[in-house]
C-alpha cells in the first residue's frame, strides 16, 4: 500500500461515508484515479476489511479491528531504507533533536543516512517549510553547521510527535503493573481509547525529549488547560515517578492537552469560565475587524454564545497542532460562500491575535455556525406573486400554494386569472405564470416565464425553475448582474478570469483592489467547485450594492490545480450585505449547484444569449 492510499484508508476509518466527489476534491486527483485506488486498498485489506458502495457514497467495512490498527501503527514506521524523502526528513529532525544544543555537521548527517549531501540540502530545504508553521526554524552558520531554533520550547514536542513519531517510536519504558496503574490513571478521566493512547505517546515523547536533554519550561501562550490540578493528582504524580526526575508545568500540559481539546465530563466548571472570558474577551476584537471587511448585520452577540465552546477547543486543538477528525469536503463549505467568508476572516484574525496556525480542517465546522446564524438573519419573510391563468379549482390552488410556499419557505400570493386578457390588464409583476395554454405576453407587459401546471408535481424541476425564476427577479430589481463570456483563445485559467475582472473594472463595476484580492485567494485556497466549473468569489469593495456573476466559457477545457474547468462563475460579493443581498446570494448558488447537476441546464448555459435573460436557463427542462 503506498501513501495515498493509506491516507485515503485512514480518511475513510475516521468517517462514515464519502461520495467520489469529496474523495477527488480530497485528494486533488481525477475520478478514474480514485477508482483505481480504492480498486487497489481492497486488494491490500482482504479478508480485513473492504471499501463498498451504496448509492454512490463509499463505506469502510471491517471485519478485523485488530489488524487494521496493527497496519496504522506499523505503516509509516516500517524500513524504507530512506527511500521515503518524508523518511529522511523526520531522520534529520530527529538528529537535529538529538543534538539540539549545538550544531550538526552536514557531511556528518549525509554520511549517517547513506546519502549525497545534495540530497540532505533538498531535504533540508523541504523540511524548512514544513516547520514554518510551528514557528521553528533550521539555522545555518558558515563552518559549523546547522541547528534547530523555535520560539517557545514545548514546539520541540509538537515537531517530535508530528513529524518524527510518524516514522519513530518513543517507547516509555514500564514494567506490566506500573502500565497497568498509568492506564488506569489515564482512564479515570478520559476513557475513549485514541485520547488514552494520545496521552500515552506524549509522556514517551517528553521522557524522548529529557533524555536528550531537552525540557519544556517556557509558558504555553494562550493554552486554557480545563482540568482541576487534583483531578489528575495521581496521575502526574506516577508520571513523576516513572521519569528521572519531576515534570515542569509546560511539559505536563503537553502531556494532558488531549483532556482540553474537546468537552469532558471532569473539566473544571471554574477554569472552563474563566477560558470562555478570554476567548470573549478576544472575539471582541475580532469580530468588529471582520465587520470592516465584510459589513454585514448579524448578530455577533448571540453567535459567540452559540460560538464559544467551539472556539475554545479550536484554539487549544491549534496550539498543538491536533487535527479534529470530523472531515467536511470543500465542496460542502463551497455551498456558504458568505459563511465560508466569514469563517475565513475569524481563522485570520485568530492567527494573527494568537501567533498560531489554524488548520484548513476547521474551516468546515466554523462555517457551518455562521451558516446557522447567517439563515436566521436572512429569516426575514419575502412575499412573491404567482400566477394561475385558467379556471382552476380551490384544491388544486391549495395545493400549488403549499408546494411553492415550502421551496420558496417564504409567503407566497397565487392569483387565479379565467384568460390571458385578464393577465395583461394585471399591473402585478408575477415570479412564476403556471399555464396548460399556449399563450405569448406582450412585451413590457409581463415577463414572468410561463410554466405547465403538471410541473408542480415534478419537485425536482420545480424547484430548478424557482431557482431560475428568484435569479431572474433580482437581476429585474437590478440587485443582480449576470452576464455570460466566451474565452475563444488559449489562455489559461488565470489570464481568463483577469480578463472578466479588467472587463468589469473598465466598466466601473469593480476595482483593482478586487483584482489583487482574487489573485491572493487563488494562491491561498482553490476555487475547483468540481465536475469542470470553478466558483472564485471575493468581497467587493466598490460600494455598489449589488451581487454581480461573470460566467466564463472555455471552448476547451483548460487545467488549474490538476483539473479540467469548463466553466467559470465569478462572483463579487458586496461589502455591506444586508438580509436581501444574502438571501440572493444564496439563490445564486443554488442556482450555480443546479447548472452544475442538470445537463439540459448545463447546455442552455453553454448556449447562452445575453440579450435574452436567465429564463432561456429553462427551456427544455
Amino acid at each position: 500500500m503506498d501513501r495515498q492510499n493509506f491516507e485515503m484508508l485512514n480518511l475513510f476509518i475516521n468517517n462514515d461515508s464519502l461520495t467520489l466527489k469529496e474523495l477527488q476534491l480530497h485528494f486533488n486527483v481525477s475520478r478514474g484515479t480514485i477508482t483505481k485506488n480504492i480498486r487497489a486498498i481492497n486488494e491490500y485489506l482482504e479478508g480485513i476489511a473492504e471499501i463498498k458502495v451504496n448509492q454512490s457514497r463509499f463505506y469502510l467495512v471491517i471485519d478485523n479491528y485488530g489488524a487494521i490498527a496493527k497496519l496504522q501503527t506499523t505503516f509509516l514506521k516500517r524500513d524504507l531504507d530512506f527511500n521515503d524523502p518524508l523518511k529522511r526528513q523526520a531522520a534529520v529532525l530527529k538528529h537535529l533533536l538529538k543534538h539540539s544544543t549545538e550544531y550538526v555537521i552536514l557531511d556528518d548527517l549525509a554520511e549517517s543516512l547513506s546519502v549525497s549531501r545534495g540530497t540532505i540540502n533538498n531535504d533540508i530545504k523541504t523540511l524548512r517549510k514544513r516547520l514554518e508553521k510551528y514557528g521553528a526554524k533550521i539555522e545555518t552558520k558558515t563552518n559549523r553547521g546547522i541547528r534547530l531554533v523555535v520560539k517557545y520550547d514545548y514546539v520541540y514536542a509538537i515537531v517530535t510527535r508530528n513529524i518524527v513519531g510518524k516514522y519513530y517510536d518513543f517507547e516509555l519504558s514500564l514494567d506490566n503493573s506500573a502500565d497497568s496503574r498509568m492506564m488506569e490513571l489515564i482512564k479515570e478521566t478520559e476513557t475513549n481509547h485514541s485520547f488514552v493512547a494520545m496521552v500515552k505517546r506524549n509522556i514517551s515523547i517528553i521522557n524522548w525529549l529529557k533524555n536528550y536533554g531537552i525540557r519544556i519550561k517556557d509558558d504555553i501562550p494562550h493554552y486554557h488547560p480545563l482540568l482541576a490540578k487534583s483531578t489528575t493528582k495521581g496521575l502526574r504524580r506516577e508520571i513523576d515517578n516513572s521519569m528521572s526526575s519531576p515534570l515542569s508545568n509546560s511539559e505536563w500540559e503537553f502531556i494532558s492537552y488531549p483532556f482540553s481539546i474537546k468537552k469532558n465530563t471532569n473539566s473544571d466548571d471554574g477554569l472552563i469560565k474563566s477560558a470562555l472570558e478570554n476567548v470573549t474577551a478576544l472575539m471582541n476584537i475580532i469580530f468588529p475587524a471582520i465587520k470592516k471587511k465584510l459589513d454585514i448585520e448579524l448578530n455577533f452577540d448571540r453567535l459567540l454564545v452559540e460560538l464559544r465552546y467551539h472556539l475554545l477547543f479550536l484554539i487549544n486543538r491549534s496550539i498543538f497542532d491536533v487535527s479534529t477528525e470530523e472531515f467536511i469536503s470543500a465542496d460542502m463549505v463551497n455551498k456558504y460562500p458568505v459563511s465560508s467568508e466569514l469563517a475565513q476572516l475569524t481563522i485570520s484574525s485568530l492567527e494573527k491575535q494568537l501567533d498560531i496556525n489554524i488548520s484548513d480542517q476547521e474551516l468546515g465546522y466554523l462555517t457551518l455556525y455562521f451558516q446557522m446564524a447567517l439563515e436566521e438573519y436572512m429569516a426575514y419573510s419575502a412575499s412573491y406573486q404567482v400566477a394561475l391563468v385558467e379556471p382552476i379549482s380551490n384544491s388544486m390552488k391549495k395545493f400549488i400554494t403549499e408546494q411553492l410556499k415550502e421551496l420558496l419557505d417564504d409567503d407566497v400570493q397565487v392569483d387565479v386569472l379565467s384568460s390571458v386578457d385578464e393577465l395583461e390588464k394585471s399591473s402585478k409583476k408575477y415570479l412564476l405564470i403556471f399555464s396548460n395554454k399556449y399563450f405569448s405576453i406582450h412585451h413590457g407587459i409581463q415577463q414572468a416565464p410561463i410554466i405547465r401546471l403538471n410541473t408542480v408535481f415534478n419537485r425536482g424541476i420545480l424547484r430548478e425553475r424557482l431557482q431560475i425564476s428568484l435569479v431572474d427577479e433580482a437581476v429585474n430589481r437590478g440587485i443582480c448582474n449576470f452576464d455570460v463570456t466566451r474565452f475563444s483563445g488559449k489562455e489559461t485559467y488565470m489570464e481568463s478570469v483577469g480578463k472578466l475582472i479588467e472587463q468589469e473594472i473598465v466598466r466601473g463595476q469593480l476595482t483593482e483592489e478586487f483584482m489583487q484580492d482574487w489573485i491572493r485567494r487563488e494562491k491561498k485556497s482553490s476555487s475547483i467547485f468540481g465536475d469542470g466549473v470553478a466558483l472564485p468569489h471575493v468581497i467587493d469593495k466598490s460600494g455598489i450594492n449589488r451581487i454581480l456573476i461573470k460566467v466564463g466559457l472555455f471552448e476547451n477545457a483548460v487545467v488549474f490545480d490538476n483539473q479540467k474547468i469548463k466553466i467559470v462563475f465569478l462572483v463579487a460579493i458586496p461589502y455591506k450585505l444586508n438580509a436581501d443581498l444574502s438571501k440572493v446570494l444564496a439563490q445564486v448558488y443554488d442556482l450555480i449547484r443546479s447548472i452544475t447537476t442538470n445537463k439540459n441546464i448545463y447546455s442552455n448555459l453553454m448556449k447562452y444569449d445575453n440579450t435574452r435573460g436567465i429564463v432561456q436557463l429553462m427551456e427544455a427542462i
